[in-house]
């Protein structure tokens, strides 16, 4: 397998061997290299946050859905939404257990980032 680095994402857009991009630079080139790498035919993984104006999620939604009719997908990392307390949240709120949500304000405490041993992620 060839390995290859590329200093601007532009070149990347431009490359046949390159069919996924996935977004995690500072938020506020998300929706410009998004928009782009749809464009261009790729798929897209972008992490949060997707937008910083309604113009710009406008302007991705619009890239998503043409890219879509192509067969790319466009997609969003939400890491936690299979936890088991996400999971049971989400299932709570379905169900109507907990009424009409009308706000939302949640911590997600985690204890791993304590143990020295514990690996850099």
């Amino acid at each position: 397998m060839d390995v290859a680095a590329e200093t601007d994402w532009r070149r990347l857009l431009e490359r046949d061997d390159v069919h996924l991009v996935d977004i995690c630079t500072p938020g506020d080139s998300h929706a410009e290299i998004a928009v782009a790498a749809l464009r261009a035919g790729k798929h897209v993984l972008c992490e949060k946050p997707l937008a910083n104006s309604v113009a710009e999620a406008e302007a991705m939604v619009a890239a998503a859905e043409t890219a879509r009719a192509r067969g790319r997908l466009a997609m969003v990392g939400f890491h936690y939404r299979r936890t088991p307390a996400v999971a049971l949240a989400r299932r709570m709120i379905r169900d109507g257990r907990i009424g009409t949500l009308r706000h939302v304000r949640a911590g997600y405490l985690q204890d791993w980032p304590v143990d020295p041993e514990a690996p850099l992620t």
